[in-house]
């Protein structure tokens, strides 16, 4: 499991997200921080739900783009630790805001 003690990724409580023409524009109003997703990126932004981890939904998109379990590993685990460093995802403990 690549989670390790952040446990499932979860969305950053005050993050705001719409989808238009399949990607998604995300937004954290008290930060004045924005970052729209491609397709890929808004199908794993789905699947943050603080129950998956982030080797389940390497598994997901790896069944659902047909790429091996190695490389959605690497592009999950990539792609969640931008959003953390973009503070769309909440951290420290059972995904409380730090």
């Amino acid at each position: 499991m690549t989670a390790g003690a952040q446990g499932p990724p979860r969305k950053h409580p005050h993050a705001a997200s719409r989808v238009y023409d399949g990607e998604a524009f995300i937004v954290l109003p008290q930060f004045h921080e924005y970052k729209i997703l491609n397709s890929t990126g808004t199908r794993i932004w789905d699947l943050i739900d603080g129950q998956r981890t982030e080797d389940d939904i390497a598994r997901m998109i790896a069944e659902e783009y047909d790429v091996t379990l190695a490389t959605a590993l690497e592009d999950v685990t990539s792609f969640l630790a931008d959003l953390r460093s973009n503070g769309m995802l909440a951290e420290g403990e059972a995904g409380k805001v730090a």
